[in-house]
């Protein structure tokens, strides 16, 4: 029997309530009072540290950031510090895994794959040490394009994959991103890659996903996902 999949298109969001939204969801498909889902999601410019992430791996003072609109929020996944910005892709699947952490991220990292290949980026590869999607990342143009990071209570994940499509390149100096200095982030357009939107970058980006997932995938409004998920819905978020 197939699995189903849902996905929801949040559109841009705040790190903070889509955080609220996941940890809540898996609530819900734990005790499974609704499907796994995907949540798709372009945040404006946030530093999110992880469980290991380090205050000193923010380069930029809070001057900076601030000029810059650039928030700092903690997150319970694994990892350290990481950027999300507008021009890139955040999906958070919101499913049971169990203990198969490994088979997860690499589906994670497989999608992100799929979506840029099919933009006309060659030379990418999965890695899981360090994590993530590299571009040639044996040569000296290596740089990181995709960071991954999860979280798992109640044998389902929350967090997930931020796929760099077309990011201000000047955000990328306010950090240590994941806590390897010397690593390039680089956005696939600035590599060669098609432009595309990041909403319907996503869609194809959770195709991929439940494919590789053997998972048939439907999609619901996010409204409809708020009034099921969170008590008071939108305005419970503050999205109101």
């Amino acid at each position: 029997m197939t699995d189903r999949l849902r996905a929801v298109w949040l559109g841009r969001m705040r790190f903070e309530p889509a955080l609220a939204l996941q940890l809540a969801l898996r609530e819900a498909v734990a005790d499974g009072r609704t499907l796994p889902t995907v949540l798709l999601v372009e945040h404006p410019a946030v530093l999110t540290l992880g469980r290991r992430g380090q205050r000193s791996d923010v380069l930029w003072t809070d001057a900076q950031l601030a000029a810059m609109g650039v928030e700092v929020c903690e997150t319970p996944r694994g990892g350290q510090v990481t950027l999300h910005a507008p021009g890139q892709l955040v999906a958070y699947p919101v499913v049971p895994i169990g203990v198969e952490v490994r088979r997860h991220v690499t589906r994670l990292g497989r999608a992100a794959i799929d979506l840029l290949e099919a933009q006309g980026l060659s030379g990418l590869e999965f890695r899981t040490d360090p994590l993530g999607v590299w571009y040639r990342p044996d040569g000296p143009e290596r740089a990181k394009l995709a960071s991954i990071g999860v979280h798992i209570r109640r044998g389902v994940t929350v967090q997930g994959i931020a796929v760099n499509l077309d990011v201000d390149a000047r955000l990328f100096a306010a950090l240590v991103s994941c806590g390897m200095p010397g690593v390039s982030m680089a956005s696939a357009v600035r590599l060669g890659a098609a432009p595309l939107p990041v909403e319907q970058a996503a869609w194809r980006w959770a195709q991929a996903f439940a494919r590789h997932s053997d998972a048939v995938l439907e999609t619901a409004e996010r409204d409809a996902l708020l009034a099921e998920v969170v008590p008071g819905g939108a305005a419970a978020l503050g999205l109101c």
